[in-house]
C-alpha cells in the first residue's frame, strides 16, 4: 500500500457516523448475511456456501440511489466495473475474467447478449428488489458461460410492497442526481386479489445531461430511458404457483459508436436506441412431499438496437438478438440415515439464441446471422454429516450447436463440468471451506462466424474479420479455500461479528482471444487487398489467482464494514501479466444509528492502489481514495408513515481519477436526493 494518505484516510472513515434506518439491514454495508436463492440454484445462507457469495437486498439497493447496474456492483469484493461511466458501454469484471465470461440472470432466465464495447444487461435499478453475485466458475449448476462468475438480479413483487393488513398500495418516487442533471420519476400500483392473485405495475423514467468529471465533463453520456414491469402471481391451490413477468426498457441517446472511449474520426457518433424486451413464466409444484419441489421457468428475451451515423452517408445499423428457453428443476429431501441427511437438485436447460443484423437494409457480416442451440442436464449432490459437516458435489453435462444462417459454418461439441465442496464448522462460530469448480464457455456467435470489414485504413484499405468456426470452448478449474466467522453476542447481548476470507486459483485453458494483424499489402487469400484482418483463435493459458477479505460487525446503534481484494493474473503462454485485472482495492465503512428516530448517516471509503502489473504497451494507473456519503430518514411518525428520503453524496471530495479498466475518467462530487411515498 503506497501512499501515507490512503492510510491517513482509513484511519479517519472509523471515526464516521452512521445511522441505519434497521440494525438488519445496514446502509450497504458489506453484506454477510441473507439467502443466496437464484445464483446458487437453492437456499443458501452466504456463509454456509464453500463458494463466495454477497447478496444486495432492497434496503441496500434504495439507499445506494444507483443510476444503473454498475453504481451497485463496484462496491463489491474482486468485482469491476470496465468500460467507463456511460452506461451503455459498461462491463463486469469479476475476479480478472471480463463481462463475456460472466453469465447474467433476470429472474432466473438467461440473458446471453454478447457485442463488444457495449453493456450485455439494460436494466433500471429502480425495478430491482434484490442482486446476487457469486464469484468464480459456477457451470456444473449453469452451464456455458458462467467462468467468471454469476450476476442474478431479481425484479420485484407485489408482496414486497403491500403494507401488513394491505389489499391495495400504490408508491411515487422522484429522483435527482447533480453530476448529470439526471432525474429520476417512478410510480407504482400493486395489490392482492382474495389469497391467491396478486399483481405489480412498475413504470420509471430517467432523464440524463452529460457526466460531470472531477476536471471538465464526459461528452456525449446524456440520455432519456423509460422502464417498465408488469407482474402477475396466481395460486389456484397451496401447492401450485404460477406467475408470468413482462419487463421493457427503452433507451436513447447519442453517444460514439464504441461508447467505451471519446468520439473521434474513427470512432463516428450515432444517434442510438437500445430496446430491451423480457418475458418469463414461472410455474411451482411443491406437494407435502419430500421428494418433489419442482419449478419450471421458460422465457423469450429480446435485445434491439438501432444506430444512425450523423455524417453524411447517415449510415443505419440495427442489430436484433433473441433468446428462447426454458429450465426445469426438482430438489429431493432423502431424509436422514442416522447422522447423515442428503438433498438432491437435479433439471434439464434448453435455450435457443438468434443473432442478427443490418447496414442500410442488408446484412452486416460484422455481428454475424447466426443461431446457436444449447442443451444440459445437471445434477447436485449435498449431504451432511454430523450437522457441522456439509459436502457438496456436481455434474452437468452440455450439448451447445452454432451454426451460420447460410448454413456453411457450424460448430457442435459436448462438454462435461463437475463440482465439489465442503464446509466444515469446526465450532459454532468458525467454519472452513474448501471448494474446487470447474466452467466452460463455448464460443459465441461473433467469435465464430464474424466476417466483413472491421475498420478502414484509407482508401481501398480495410481489415477484414476472418470467420473461426473450429474454436474450441474456453475451460476454467477454480480452488478455493476460505475461513468463516459467526458469532452473536461478542461484546454486547444484541451485536454480531461476520467475517470471510477466501483464496482462489482460476486455471483457464484455451482463452479466446481476438487477433488484429494489420498490413498495408494484400494478403491472399485472407485479404485480397491492404489491411490485414482479425480473427478469433484460442492461443493461451491464463491463470488467475487471489485474496478477499470482508468484515461485518452490528450492533444496534453502530455497525463497521471493512472489504479487501486481491487479484493477480498471469497470461501462462507468453509468461506476462493480464490486461484487465484490476489494482487491489479496500472499502472501509463505519457508522452509528438511530433505529427509534429511522435515521441514517452513513460514510463509506474506497482506497484503490497504483496498478503497475501490467503488459507491455498499456499504461500504469495511479491508486485514488474516493468518500462517499449517505443519510437516509424513514419517519416513524404515524402521519409522516410511508414517506421516506434518500440523500447521498458521491466523491465527496471531487477528486479526478480513473478505474484501470476504463480509459474515461470518473464523474466528479454528485449530490443524489431521492424522495418517495407510499399510499
Amino acid at each position: 500500500m503506497k501512499p501515507i494518505h490512503q492510510k491517513s484516510a482509513a484511519a479517519a472513515i472509523l471515526l464516521g457516523l452512521s445511522w441505519p434506518a434497521r440494525a438488519e439491514t445496514p446502509a450497504n454495508v458489506i453484506q454477510l448475511e441473507g439467502m443466496v436463492v437464484t445464483a446458487s440454484r437453492g437456499a443458501y445462507d452466504v456463509l454456509d456456501l464453500p463458494e463466495s457469495a454477497t447478496v444486495l437486498d432492497g434496503e441496500a439497493i434504495q439507499r445506494e440511489q444507483a443510476g444503473d447496474l454498475g453504481d451497485l456492483l463496484l462496491e463489491l469484493p474482486n468485482v469491476d466495473i470496465a468500460g467507463g461511466p456511460r452506461n451503455v458501454g459498461q462491463r463486469t469484471v469479476i475476479r480478472g475474467i471480463g463481462d463475456e465470461r460472466v453469465l447474467y440472470l433476470l429472474d432466473g432466465a438467461r440473458q446471453n447478449f454478447v457485442r463488444g464495447h457495449n453493456s450485455r444487461m439494460f436494466i433500471d435499478p429502480d425495478l430491482l428488489k434484490r442482486v446476487e453475485v457469486v464469484r468464480g466458475p459456477v457451470s456444473a449448476l449453469w452451464g456455458s458461460g458462467a467462468i467468471g462468475g454469476v450476476v442474478s438480479l431479481q425484479t420485484k413483487d407485489a408482496v414486497d410492497l403491500v403494507a401488513p393488513g394491505q389489499r391495495f398500495g400504490a408508491k411515487v418516487k422522484g429522483g435527482f442526481q447533480s453530476v448529470s442533471d439526471q432525474g429520476l420519476g417512478s410510480a407504482a400500483v400493486y395489490g392482492l386479489l382474495g389469497e391467491r392473485f396478486d399483481y405489480l405495475f412498475h413504470f420509471a423514467f430517467r432523464g440524463s445531461e452529460d457526466i460531470q468529471l472531477g476536471r471538465g465533463r464526459l461528452e456525449h453520456s446524456g440520455f432519456d430511458a423509460y422502464s417498465g414491469l408488469a407482474k402477475f402471481r396466481f395460486s389456484p391451490h397451496p401447492d401450485h404457483s404460477l406467475s408470468f413477468s413482462a419487463q421493457s426498457l427503452g433507451q436513447n441517446q447519442q453517444v460514439p459508436f464504441n461508447p467505451q472511449s471519446r468520439d473521434g474520426s474513427g470512432n463516428p457518433l450515432v444517434d442510438r436506441e437500445t430496446q430491451q424486451h423480457n418475458f418469463i413464466f414461472n410455474y411451482r409444484f411443491q406437494p407435502q412431499h419430500p421428494w418433489l419441489d419442482l419449478n419450471m421457468t421458460a422465457y423469450h428475451n429480446q435485445v434491439f438496437i438501432r444506430e444512425k451515423t450523423r455524417r453524411a452517408n447517415r449510415r443505419r445499423d440495427e442489430t436484433d438478438f433473441t433468446t428462447t428457453g426454458v429450465n426445469l428443476l426438482n430438489r429431493s429431501d432423502l431424509g436422514q440415515w442416522g447422522a447423515v441427511s442428503q438433498r438432491l437438485t437435479y433439471g434439464i436447460d434448453y435455450y435457443h439464441d438468434q443473432g442478427k443484423a443490418d447496414r442500410n437494409g442488408e446484412p452486416r457480416s460484422s455481428f454475424p446471422d447466426a443461431e446457436s442451440d444449447v442443451a444440459g442436464i445437471y445434477l447436485q449432490d449435498e449431504m451432511r454429516i454430523f450437522d457441522p459437516l456439509t459436502l457438496f458435489g456436481g455434474v452437468r453435462w452440455d450439448y451447445y450447436q452454432r451454426q451460420s444462417q447460410r448454413g456453411d459454418l457450424e460448430r457442435s461439441a459436448g462438454e462435461v463440468t463437475f463440482r465439489a465442496g465442503a464446509l466444515w464448522w469446526l465450532t459454532d462460530w468458525l467454519g472452513l471451506s474448501l471448494a474446487y469448480n470447474e466452467a466452460f464457455r463455448s464460443p459465441d456467435l461473433n467469435e465464430l462466424f464474424v466476417s466483413g470489414t472491421h475498420f478502414t485504413c484509407g482508401p481501398g484499405c480495410a481489415n477484414r474479420f476472418l470467420p473461426n468456426p473450429n474454436l474450441d470452448p474456453e475451460k476454467a478449474h477454480n480452488k478455493e479455500v476460505g475461513l468463516r466467522i459467526k458469532k452473536n453476542g461478542l461484546w454486547f447481548a444484541d451485536d454480531r461479528l461476520r467475517i470471510r476470507a477466501s483464496f482462489f486459483r482460476n486455471q483457464v485453458d484455451d482463452f479466446i482471444d481476438t487477433i488484429v494483424v494489420f498490413s498495408p499489402r494484400p494478403m491472399p487469400p485472407l485479404n485480397p487487398g491492404p489491411g490485414g484482418f482479425t480473427t478469433h483463435r484460442n492461443v493461451r493459458d491464463a491463470e488467475l489467482e487471489g485474496f478477499e477479505a470482508e468484515l461485518n460487525y452490528q450492533q444496534r446503534y453502530a455497525w463497521l464494514g471493512f472489504a479487501y481484494s486481491q487479484t493477480r493474473g498471469r497470461d501462462k503462454t507468453e509468461h506476462r501479466p493480464l490486461a484487465n485485472v484490476a489494482p487491489d482495492e479496500w472499502v472501509i465503512q463505519a457508522g452509528l444509528r438511530h433505529p427509534e428516530l429511522g435515521l441514517s448517516l452513513g460514510w463509506r471509503t474506497r482506497i484503490v492502489e497504483d496498478q503497475d502489473r501490467v503488459p507491455a504497451g498499456i499504461e500504469d494507473t495511479p491508486g485514488f481514495t474516493v468518500h462517499d456519503l449517505r443519510l437516509s430518514w424513514q419517519p416513524r411518525h404515524k402521519a409522516l408513515a410511508g414517506l421516506r428520503a434518500d440523500f447521498a453524496i458521491d466523491n465527496l471530495g471531487d477528486r479526478d481519477y480513473r478505474e484501470h479498466l476504463s480509459l474515461l475518467k470518473s464523474p466528479g462530487r454528485n449530490f443524489k436526493i431521492n424522495l418517495s411515498y407510499r399510499f
